[in-house]
């Protein structure tokens, strides 16, 4: 069998010349004991009963010095290196695990259940990448609300239950940790010494000051005070401690000795363990964390929605409205009732192959509703592009938020005018003129009607007029409003004055600003 490896701790401290510094406070001690012994008269019964009974205090003491002189003057003390290394093994992998829990409870609150969002934590460095809030993600990819948090919960979710899994697919990382064990200062010997030391300094100091005392000029108290410098019993007791700390020092036990620096040792040791295990956990967590964000991060950039999300995203506002709202009801010429499952403020998807200028499927608002005869259902929807509204921005009158509220009114009228007209004309007209002569048939395949007040600086409202039954069958637009009980769409494709009108028609017709004049800007 090998032998256990062991390391040690040599005390060099214990030199030859502070072995003869305590050997002669033992003798001054000593010498100044035997002095006083020895003075005594021997004529004198009382001294002499007195002096005799103290010679053991004296023989103690030499005994004591003898003792004191055989204990070693070096000490190699050895203890068991690998017991140490496995006690900080476990304090590690112990303060690992519980890192590591911790760290998985954390991912609660980084991937909240039930909660579209993610809070990226600051020690995490994406290099870039972003993690969008669900209101981004759901504009991004033209989202019913309800989808859009359905969807986001379900890709953090799955970087959640990632994090986890490559946690426990990693190698149990503490077996390779290697440990550098310091080894505190351990010095039994002098720490024996220095108590040895003490005693021999607090006796000799007791034994001067009673010494000094009986040199006082009154009889009767300095008989007293000699009466005080023999008490044997007290000086005995002293002595005692003395010797025994002496033997202490000369039959040192190692193998206690070791135990007790082996304590010492991983005492000294263990919060070093501790740290390292908080920082290795710290460390792999967050790179692997780091990691499945920047994977969740390109998800979301890279979504597509499912054909069947993306057909449930363009039906379920509709839905939704007719069955957990009052429905609206209109009474038709032959007493049938009309449901209408929109209102003003609700949404709905037109799809990009039905209105192709808003290139893709786009989530927008409905204005208002407007009930009609003969079962006619009127929705007037805000179809406008971004190019469109920034147009519309440059009005004069949007220079601040007064103004601005009463240019908007006046906007909506003229729509509401339209699907008035459309709600409760024959030909379901919205009694318009048309505004432009030479659209882009290929982005704007409805007709486009104008609107314009009579002012210097006239406002233009351009409008589009569009029966439910006439759009495709493969429309889920379509299918979503005819859901909803509408039959006709007014659809607002922008707004302007005349001084910007020339930048608003162009962006309807096959051409520029020049264009936009040519085929009736500025009319």
């Amino acid at each position: 069998m090998s032998e256990v490896p062991e390391h040690s701790y040599y005390d060099s401290e214990s030199s030859e010349s502070e072995k003869d510094s305590v050997c002669e406070i033992f003798d001054t001690v000593i010498n100044f004991l035997e002095c006083i012994y020895e003075d005594v008269p021997e004529d004198s019964s009382m001294f002499k009963n007195l002096v005799e009974k103290y010679k053991p205090v004296i023989d103690m003491l030499k005994q004591a010095m003898d003792v004191y002189s055989q204990s070693p003057e070096d000490l190699e003390i050895r203890y068991d290196f690998y017991e140490v290394s496995s006690q900080l093994k476990e304090e590690f992998n112990k303060e690992y695990k519980t890192s590591l829990d911790a760290f998985i409870s954390s991912l609660d609150k980084i991937f909240p259940a039930k909660i579209a969002e993610v809070n990226v934590p600051k020690y995490c460095n994406l290099e870039g990448c972003k993690i969008p809030t669900v209101k981004k993600f759901q504009r991004n990819n033209n989202l019913n609300p309800d989808v859009a948090d359905s969807e986001y919960i379900q890709l953090a979710l799955e970087t959640k239950e990632a994090v986890i899994d490559d946690i426990h697919k990693e190698d149990d990382t503490s077996s390779f940790i290697e440990f550098e064990v310091s080894q505190p200062e351990y010095d039994p010997v002098r720490k024996n010494t220095d108590r040895l030391v003490k005693l021999l300094a607090d006796f000799s100091g007791i034994k001067y000051d009673e010494f000094n005392a009986m040199f006082e000029s009154n009889i009767d108290v300095r008989m007293e005070h000699v009466k005080g410098f023999f008490n044997y019993e007290r000086d005995l007791k002293w002595a005692k401690v003395i010797l025994d700390c002496a033997n202490e020092m000369k039959c040192l036990d190692e193998g206690l000795l070791a135990r007790e620096y082996a304590e010492i040792v991983f005492k000294e040791n263990c919060p070093n363990a501790q740290t390292l295990a908080k920082s290795v956990v710290e460390e792999k967590m967050k790179s692997i964390l780091e990691g499945e964000l920047k994977a969740l991060s390109e998800k979301f950039r890279t979504y597509e929605a499912a054909g069947e999300i993306a057909s449930r995203s363009l039906k379920i506002v509709a839905k939704r409205k007719r069955s957990n709202k009052p429905k609206l009801t209109i009474e038709e010429s032959n007493s049938q009732f009309v449901e209408i499952g929109l209102k003003t403020g609700d949404t709905v998807t037109l799809d990009g192959e039905t209105f192709p200028w808003l290139e893709g499927s786009s989530i927008v608002d409905v204005l208002h509703v407007e009930q009609g005869s003969n079962g006619t259902a009127v929705a007037v929807i805000d179809a406008r592009t971004e190019e469109a509204k920034k147009v519309e921005h440059k009005m004069t009158g949007y220079e601040n938020a007064e103004k601005k509220q009463r240019i908007l009114p006046i906007i909506k009228d003229k729509l509401i005018m339209a699907a008035k007209c459309v709600a409760t004309s024959e030909d379901k007209s919205v009694g318009l003129s048309v505004g432009l002569n030479n659209r882009l048939k290929e982005l704007y395949p409805f007709i486009i009607y104008a609107w314009k007040d009579q002012t210097p600086n006239a406002k233009r409202v351009y409008m589009s007029k569009v029966s439910v039954g006439d759009m495709s069958d493969e429309s889920e637009t379509k299918k979503s409003l005819q859901e909803a009980g509408v039959t006709e769409v007014v659809l607002f494709l922008g707004a302007c004055d005349k001084q910007n009108q020339e930048s608003l028609v162009a962006l309807f017709i096959d051409g520029g600003s020049r264009d936009a004049v040519k085929y009736g800007a500025g009319a």
